[in-house]
């Protein structure tokens, strides 16, 4: 049975490395124009606190769900190590493993996320008129968490192996039915916010059960096996061991955004939902900027694995200038149609207005997130996890919280407030950058 993933010669090849990222961004793209209908059916039949509520439940949800996120990548990187060594015979217990970590970790944070919702909201500073909506659209939502947990570590094994196609076609399904439950539950039966969150816990748990099948059926070395005897807590401790870093780094991401989240709640319910719309758009973005890092982190993996430490020069440069080149390309098209996409969402002229900010400061400059990213996980994928998170942790989380305490505090605008993203990005990737370059010169040294 020939396995798939294996390093050869042309796997840092270009056309290699966009076959591997084109599902996983049409994948986003899927995603974000489910999100976008969400957010579109929220804007036009609920109000516009309604539209708010959901938003500003969308750092804390963020928080949660990448970190969920972020562990499982330690799935990804383990799976494409030993794919790359050729180290078949322990890949059965890494899978098993993984999906009881994911089942595990998810239902922790449901448990969590459901009972303390509407502490979590008051402490931000949600605004009253819309707190009761937020903290029950956050209550549904969590429960969703057991199934995200099993869909993000099936779905990061898959593309270990090299499959990127069954996740994309499993969350096309599951996204076809969410946006036809949002119409029934909150367009015809008026539902509400209840409704858009009732919608996203069934859809879920449909990914789930289809990433499930899939690797039960599957007849590669990946093929998810029930059997307690495979569930390893050596293999379990080098999972955490790789993904903790990643989940950290995605929650220090989202912990800043909550702060900046109530940042724009103090400007009222009104500028909530600019910013909602508005972060709705931006998403697109991500259709490279969530790709081509992954990319970077499956690709330096199996090359790392397969002692192939030359070629990861050549991977993490190509994939950094698509990315950036893309991502870029997107957020100037994005900016100059501002307007016109913003009025989808809502035809408050002032909810217009407040969104073009968030546009002009935030999505124009989200390919310094993807370039950032690409960096960040390519070090991981050479062996060193811990330190690229520090460096984000001060990056990112520290000078965002150090802006908003000292420059914002002093300069109270929407424009200096998003500032704060792209000022962040660019000064943790030049912190970065000579980490990559000195754990390159380790490996082609000979000094691993």
């Amino acid at each position: 049975m020939e396995e798939k993933g294996i390093i050869e010669k042309d796997d840092i090849s270009l056309r290699r490395i966009l076959l591997f990222s084109w599902p996983i961004m049409l994948a986003n793209m899927l995603q974000i124009t489910f999100n976008f209908a969400d957010t579109l059916v929220v804007g036009n039949y609920v109000s516009k606190q309604g539209l708010a509520a959901v938003g500003t439940t969308a750092p804390i949800l963020i928080f949660f769900t990448w970190g969920l996120y972020g562990l499982s990548l330690g799935s990804n990187v383990l799976v494409s190590r030993m794919i790359g060594a050729r180290q078949y015979d322990r890949i059965s217990r890494t899978v098993f493993s993984s999906m009881c970590v994911g089942i595990l970790w998810g239902s922790c944070i449901a448990v969590f996320g459901f009972f303390f919702a509407g502490n979590i909201l008051k402490i931000l500073s949600v605004p009253s008129d819309i707190l009761s909506d937020a903290t029950l659209y956050m209550r549904i939502y969590f429960l969703a968490c057991p199934a995200l947990g099993i869909y993000d570590f099936g779905s990061s094994i898959m593309r270990a192996s090299g499959n990127t196609k069954d996740p994309t076609r499993f969350l096309a399904i599951s996204g076809v039915m969410n946006v036809v439950l949002n119409l029934v539950f909150v367009a015809f039966l008026s539902f509400g916010v209840f409704g858009a969150a009732l919608a996203t816990v069934i859809t879920q748990y449909l990914s789930a059960f289809l990433i499930l099948r899939k690797l039960l059926k599957d007849d590669s070395s990946i093929r998810l096996l029930i059997d307690r005897d495979l569930f390893d807590l050596e293999i379990i401790g080098k999972i955490l061991r790789y993904g903790i870093p990643s989940a950290l780094q995605n929650q220090l991401f989202s912990f800043s955004n909550m702060m900046i989240q109530s940042s724009v709640n103090s400007f009222g319910s009104t500028f909530v939902a600019a910013n909602t719309a508005a972060n709705a758009i931006e998403e697109y973005v991500y259709v490279f900027v969530d790709a081509f890092p992954l990319a970077s982190l499956t690709f330096s993996s199996k090359l790392f694995g397969a002692r192939r430490y030359k070629d990861i020069f050549k991977e993490t440069l190509q994939i950094f200038l698509v990315c950036g080149t893309g991502a870029l390309l997107i957020g100037l098209f994005i900016l100059m149609n501002g307007e016109r996409f913003l009025s989808l969402l809502s035809i408050d002229p002032q909810v217009i207005s407040f969104g073009l900010y968030r546009l002009r400061y935030v999505t124009l400059f989200l390919f310094l997130n993807g370039l950032l990213d690409v960096v960040v996980n390519s070090i991981r994928g050479m062996g060193i996890v811990t330190l690229p998170t520090v460096v984000t942790l001060f990056g990112v989380c520290g000078f965002r919280l150090l802006y908003l305490y000292t420059y914002f505090a002093g300069h109270r605008s929407p424009e200096t407030l998003y500032l704060c993203f792209p000022l962040s990005w660019s000064l943790t990737l030049l912190c970065q950058l000579p980490i990559w370059f000195y754990r390159y010169r380790q490996l082609i040294n000979g000094q691993e």
